[in-house]
């Protein structure tokens, strides 16, 4: 503490604040210390975030991007900042129980909401050790996030090595706007290996930055260049028509100067791009499931998203990479 006096911390996690102007202030990383008679919050870790301050006759004012989130009085040498209700909600990890490690259905929830038959496969490749299936019933969280029926492409050719085909797609934009101001994401699947990667943008037109990241990684990585890119004719891929014919747009002509053949679907045919979109699909149905299962807010998609990306690359089969 401030006086050099040791407080024990019982547990650490994150929480929400609701606060008047309909901003939701993140607090990650909150320690719970009984022994403290107030909940604090560091000025100096909101600055880090980006929030800035105005102090003066005994009132305080938040900004976020210049725009005013919350306020608050000073009282009793501290400044005590109004909220809705008046409580800390969605307050995650207090007095954490123990766990069964062997129970399916955590096993289930951790892995991002996959299926027992995939859960099964996992066990007898040895990557996962023996678990108990008598508690695997019907997941709520699945429900709500899964509303959709799958229909599973059969009969497609698979390429004959990595990076022989990259499929591509842009999903949103996303509601509501995830921290950092993200509102899309772009996905790149190499059609041998199934291995996905995926990166968050502002805006669509953000598109070719992230190819050229990707490329650059992949290729120095597994040590081959990108043949063939395939997605949709949306304007941030194809570029635009007009009087004088077909303008490339950026993304299309960073392909064509680095000798990669551009394949796109026909028009109002996104069954074309199937691997693509399913995944972006898949992707969002879990991330859907593990903000429902942490009752977490909507705004953190973002983070979910780079964490169930990561989990898919693990438990599917991957060639290659």
């Amino acid at each position: 503490m401030g006086d050099g006096v040791r407080a024990l911390v019982e547990d650490i996690g994150v929480a929400s604040l609701n606060l008047p102007s309909g901003h939701v202030l993140l607090l990650k990383d909150i320690v719970y210390v009984p022994s403290m008679r107030r909940n604090l919050i560091s000025v100096s870790i909101l600055d880090k975030c980006g929030y800035t301050f105005e102090f003066g006759n005994g009132k305080l004012i938040v900004y976020f991007n210049s725009i005013i989130i919350g306020s608050g009085v000073l009282y009793d040498r501290l400044y005590m900042m109004n909220l809705n209700d008046m409580y800390i909600n969605s307050v995650i990890g207090h007095k954490r129980s123990r766990v069964d490690e062997n129970s399916s259905m955590l096993w289930h929830r951790c892995l991002g909401h996959i299926s027992r038959p995939r859960i099964e496969r996992l066990i007898k490749e040895g990557i996962l050790h023996d678990l108990d299936f008598s508690d695997f019933d019907t997941c709520v969280d699945c429900v709500k996030g899964k509303l959709t029926v799958k229909v599973r492409n059969t009969g497609t050719n698979r390429s004959d090595n990595v990076l022989e085909l990259i499929h591509t797609d842009i999903c949103g934009p996303i509601t509501p706007t995830s921290m950092g101001g993200y509102k899309y994401f772009i996905t790149f699947i190499d059609d041998y290996s199934r291995f996905g990667w995926i990166d968050l943008l502002q805006e669509n037109s953000s598109s070719l930055d992230a190819f050229k990241s990707f490329k650059a990684a992949i290729e120095l990585k597994i040590g081959k260049k990108i043949k063939c890119v395939r997605s949709d004719k949306g304007g941030e891929y194809y570029g635009r028509y007009d009087e004088t014919g077909r303008n490339l747009g950026p993304f299309a002509r960073f392909l064509d100067e680095c000798g990669i053949e551009a394949q796109y679907i026909m028009p109002s045919t996104p069954q074309q791009n199937g691997v693509a979109e399913r995944r972006n699909h898949t992707l969002l149905e879990m991330v859907r499931c593990k903000l429902s299962h942490s009752s977490l807010p909507d705004l953190l998609w973002g983070d979910a998203l780079r964490t169930v990306v990561y989990i898919l690359n693990q438990v599917c089969k991957t060639r290659g990479i």
